[in-house]
């Protein structure tokens, strides 16, 4: 069952080229693929025969595709098992296919069977998180199952032998293929150990009992440093030079052992999650040993500006920030993960980073915009892109709930023919684009919509009746909203209902370096002149106190509410490195998240950022949504334990940190609009529809200047 003839007709020359460019390996020939700097600055791969080359990788492109936990089965295996004959059959139509769209390397997690067969491959080492296998004693942060939760402790005195070890087996016996490109050391490590960036190394050591290596380490450090190891005395630079320290032992501690072994192929990095996980720091230290700097990064394309942005929370192009590392590492880089899912190809793409696209035309669209800005960069010098096959539309696990359209195949095979079409037309142009250097023209930024008084139709003494009985407090609107609080109490409201349907609780917490609902609402005024109900919360934890004031702002026509931050203050004499402000919007039902309930996709293009609660009962939801620049995170979820976690989080633009005694007011940054209601997922569809109309009528929700 594989392609027909004319198609294999048209594929022999590209197929032909590979071949002759990266054959089987061949010791004699002393060819490897190097780099190089041409005089203009620009950066090169350079093919074993002499060429200059663009690498275009593909990630997992695999006979077996994703597993899916809750089918018990591959379902792309499954239907690779119907399509052909045997592995051998998709394998060579699998090649046919990616040499024709253009594509010369493969990426990570390819099925091993596709290689030496005419495309570049990398070998995974993945010593980190092999070492962090071995058991707590040799991890300074333990891996979970997960990228992003496991970094070694590179201090262990069996690290340097576990290193050559590995390079032994793996490295060794292919040092003369001239087919590999080279060497990823491993996958998204946790270079802050599930802290901050730049303490969160020194803090997690700094917890480990006195026998521990990396404890004995950081000992001796402090004292090579003369300073007393006592809890809050340490400053933050020295906490980041500590992870400066660990940082050149884990790249100078593999890339000698690989050399050792392979004196041949490139040094490819750690492949870092994004670009904000790995501190400047450890950026410096890869540079001084690796080849060719890796990292995964999933940005926000403006497709009105015809301009990639680093993520869509800021004004900072994803080509500034990946110049500012080429700045910091000082070697040529390769972006070993990026995609852009689109919501017509009927996954539900809640699961999974990256900006999603209501369509595949437009997913297109952002996906040459953003290779093309690629291909412009002097210091880039490949790209491999996520990946080969979507995932499965009930998730791959639990613990890895991804379900989204990353794929240029679905899972019956059938390519999406915008996507392959633009990369067979754009990707043989790869080493003329990059020679060029000429990024994509931008468009004039649209202009934002004009300030108003928000909600438009804000519910005043009219719409909104507020009353008190004692500590308890209502607020009831005309169009059916009614919301019930205490002073006093652990919630802003112990009770949201909608036209009768009873929502729960509504609430606010504070990440200040650890989660903190407010303990109690400490005032709550109606503000007749702003159409709004003042909350005031306070909270403390940890020796940490703070002051959270919110305004509570119903419309008048719909029984929904706006929410907004007035102010944070950090009444404690500790500062805040890092706060987060989170919206916390209970229901009875929301526990059937867990049950599959639905996920609503993020990071979708001119659609809010949004999470919903649906009781699979009878449909009842309830839900918020917001435009704001300040929005970081917005998931509804159910944890192990069975807690909910509505997580609508947002944070400062700019720096994250507050001072002890200091305040931050957002001055119209932060907003929420909660609202409930029934009809399912249907019901919740129309009222993101209302509120994207809301937006296009005037409300400017991403305002920098005063909210009345």
């Amino acid at each position: 069952m594989g392609m027909k003839t004319k198609t294999k007709k048209l594929l022999l020359p590209v197929a032909a080229l590979c071949v002759a460019l990266f054959a089987a390996p061949d010791a004699a020939s002393g060819g490897f693929i190097k780099t190089r700097q041409d005089g203009d600055g620009r950066w090169w791969l350079v093919s074993p025969d002499g060429r200059d080359m663009f690498l275009r990788g593909i990630d997992h492109a695999n006979y077996n595709g994703h597993y899916c936990e809750a089918l018990a089965c591959n379902p792309y295996r499954e239907e690779n098992k119907k399509r052909f004959s045997s592995q051998g059959e998709w394998e060579v139509q699998t090649l046919e296919r990616l040499k024709a769209w253009g594509f010369n390397a493969l990426g990570a997690g390819c099925s091993r069977e596709l290689r030496r067969r005419g495309l570049v491959h990398i070998e995974f080492l993945g010593i980190g998180e092999k070492f962090c296998a071995k058991g707590d004693e040799y991890a300074i942060s333990r891996f979970e199952g997960t990228p992003g939760t496991a970094f070694p402790d590179v201090f262990h005195p069996g690290f340097a032998a576990f290193c050559d070890e590995i390079a032994a087996k793996m490295c060794a016996g292919q040092k003369n293929d001239v087919s590999i490109l080279g060497y990823f050391f491993d996958n998204e490590l946790a270079w802050g150990a599930k802290g901050a960036s730049s303490t969160g190394m020194f803090d997690a050591v700094m917890k480990m009992p006195p026998s521990r290596h990396a404890r004995k380490a950081l000992d001796a450090f402090l004292a090579k440093c003369g300073l007393d190891p006592e809890p809050g005395t340490i400053p933050e630079e020295m906490k980041t030079l500590f992870l400066r320290f660990a940082a050149r032992r884990y790249f100078e501690t593999i890339s000698a052992a690989v050399r050792r072994h392979d004196p041949n192929h490139l040094l490819l990095g750690a492949r870092f999650a994004g670009l904000s996980s790995a501190h400047q720091v450890v950026w410096e230290e890869a540079g001084k040993y690796c080849d060719i700097l890796t990292f995964n990064n999933y940005p926000w394309a403006d497709l009105d500006e015809n301009v990639v942005y680093f993520s869509r929370k800021d004004s900072i192009k994803a080509a500034d920030a990946y110049r500012l590392r080429y700045e910091w590492a000082k070697k040529p880089m390769i972006i070993t993960e990026w995609s852009f899912p689109a919501l017509d190809a009927g996954l539900p793409c809640s699961g999974g980073a990256g900006q999603r696209f209501r369509t595949q035309a437009d997913r297109t669209r952002a996906t040459e915009l953003f290779a093309r800005t690629l291909l412009a960069l002097p210091f880039m010098v490949g790209y491999d892109y996520f990946m080969w096959v979507d995932e499965p539309a009930l998730g791959i696990s639990k613990k890895f709930p991804e379900d989204s359209n990353y794929g240029l195949v679905n899972e019956r095979g059938e390519p999406y023919h915008g996507i392959t079409s633009m990369f067979a037309r754009l990707n043989p142009q790869a080493e003329a684009l990059h020679a060029k250097g000429e990024m994509p023209p931008a468009r004039p930024r649209r202009a934002a919509a004009a300030s108003a008084v928000f909600p438009p139709d804000a519910a005043g003494s009219r719409d909104a009746v507020f009353s008190r009985d004692g500590a308890a407090y209502t607020l009831a609107t005309k169009a059916g909203l009614v919301l019930k609080g205490r002073v006093g109490a652990r919630n802003a409201f112990d009770s949201v209902s909608v036209e009768g349907l009873e929502c729960g609780p509504f609430t606010f917490m504070l990440y200040h370096g650890d989660y903190q609902d407010i303990d109690s609402v400490e005032s709550a005024e109606w503000l007749a002149e702003r159409g709004a109900l003042r909350i005031t919360g306070v909270g403390a934890k940890g020796g940490k106190s703070f002051r959270l004031v919110y305004d509570i702002i119903p419309f008048a026509s719909k029984p929904w509410f706006a929410a907004n931050v007035v102010k944070v203050e950090n009444t404690c004499k500790e500062d805040f490195t890092d706060i987060k402000v989170f919206f916390r919007q209970y229901a009875p039902w929301a526990g059937d998240w867990a049950k599959g309930g639905y996920r609503a996709p993020q990071n979708v293009w001119k659609a809010p950022s949004s999470a919903v609660w649906i009781r699979s009962a009878d449909g009842a939801w309830c839900g918020g949504a917001t435009y704001a620049k300040t929005m970081r995170y917005f998931v509804y979820w159910i944890s192990g334990d069975g807690r909910p976690h509505p997580d609508a989080m947002f944070s400062p633009v700019g720096s994250t940190a507050l001072k002890a005694g200091e305040t931050w007011e957002p001055d119209g940054q932060v907003w929420m609009v909660a609202a409930a209601g029934r009809g399912g997922k249907d019901g919740w569809h129309a009222f993101i529809d209302e509120f994207i109309d809301t937006q296009s009528n005037g409300i400017n929700l991403n305002t920098k200047g005063k909210q009345p």
